[in-house]
């Protein structure tokens, strides 16, 4: 780096875990290594990869680009893990390694931290490149959500927070800890979660990630082709409502929304995913609905009414889906093709 341009400047470590993504990574690594803010290293952590991943890194001849092997597969988040360990910044982005930045991203995230000081967190709006094409970013300003207010948001909207785009002060993951690995697809979900509920967070306004949807993605794997990312999350959300204790109360609105929200998600990948979940039981799936189900307390009339209707729901959901080409016609019907998220 140019030290003169990077002197007084926070060191940034942009880290890519990968595994088997030798067509991948080399896009993400060549948006790492353009960034225009100088103080950065790039480390590419590759978790026991059998392609030509190496060959794809030592193609890019730059003293800021780091690269280190796993002598064994850590799992997704264990590598997660293993990429904080290594990198030797006070800011950290995990950018994952089927993504890609634009060239001003880290100096715009890294201008919100100093002029933001009480931000540990941020993350930023994303171009989802997939089944339905290239979805653009969404516009509009930054916002700063101070806690709890980042946790209820998280719990209201699902997809606030793009995992990729996220970078974060070193020392909140020491404080927080490390990525769960009890769960395999959604441990980000409980991080964030973790991290809102003490610490400010924020969404960067004026850049964004780009983000690659596919049958290549872990999302993919375990949305798609098995039951456990809906495992995942139901007992990550069982497990928020234990560490809230006598606070839950506070956020009853919130997780009633991310449960409720929850079931329908069951709901939905029983009846269009069927076929890429092989033996799997349509019942299955309605008993991990009905895990979510049990822990919604609704607040008023209506919402108690509303809560038996989902039980109706889930409970006719095992022989209504079953039903041939529903899955398909639901689709059609929103517009969308079998391997959208």
């Amino acid at each position: 780096m140019n030290r003169e341009k990077s002197r007084g400047l926070p060191l940034v470590s942009i880290c890519i875990p990968t595994y088997n993504r030798a067509d991948m990574v080399g896009d993400a690594i060549a948006s790492a290594l353009a960034q225009t803010y100088p103080a950065l290293e790039a480390v590419v952590v590759d978790n026991a990869s059998t392609d030509r991943t190496a060959e794809v890194v030592a193609s890019f001849p730059d003293p800021r680009l780091r690269f280190v092997r796993n002598e064994q597969n850590l799992g997704l988040f264990g590598n997660f893990n293993r990429c904080i360990e290594l990198a030797r910044g006070s800011l950290i982005h995990i950018l994952h390694s089927d993504d890609t930045i634009p060239p001003g991203f880290t100096r715009t995230c890294v201008d919100f931290f100093l002029a933001h000081p009480e931000v540990t967190m941020t993350f930023t709006h994303a171009i989802t490149e997939g089944a339905e094409g290239i979805q653009p970013a969404a516009g509009g300003e930054g916002c700063i959500y101070p806690p709890p207010e980042g946790f209820r948001a998280i719990l209201r909207d699902r997809g606030l927070v793009a995992c990729t785009s996220v970078m974060v002060r070193k020392e909140v993951y020491a404080e927080i800890g490390p990525f769960s690995p009890e769960y395999p697809y959604s441990s980000d979900l409980y991080q964030w979660l973790k991290l809102a509920r003490r610490h400010a967070i924020a969404l960067v306004g004026g850049t964004y990630v780009s983000y690659r949807q596919g049958t290549h993605t872990e999302s993919y794997r375990l949305l798609f082709e098995s039951p456990q990312g809906y495992q995942d999350t139901a007992r990550i959300l069982a497990r928020v409502i234990e560490e809230l204790g006598g606070e839950r109360p506070t956020f009853t609105p919130e997780l009633n929304t991310a449960l409720t929200r929850f079931v329908g998600d069951c709901l939905y990948a029983m009846c269009t995913r069927r076929k890429q979940m092989q033996g799997v039981q349509p019942g299955f799936l309605a008993g991990v609905a009905r895990s979510g189900w049990a822990l919604i307390r609704p607040l008023s009339l209506p919402e108690r009414i509303g809560k038996a209707a989902l039980l109706i729901a889930i409970l006719i959901s095992p022989f209504f889906c079953s039903i041939p080409g529903l899955g398909k016609a639901i689709l059609a019907l929103q517009g969308r093709r079998e391997i959208s998220y």
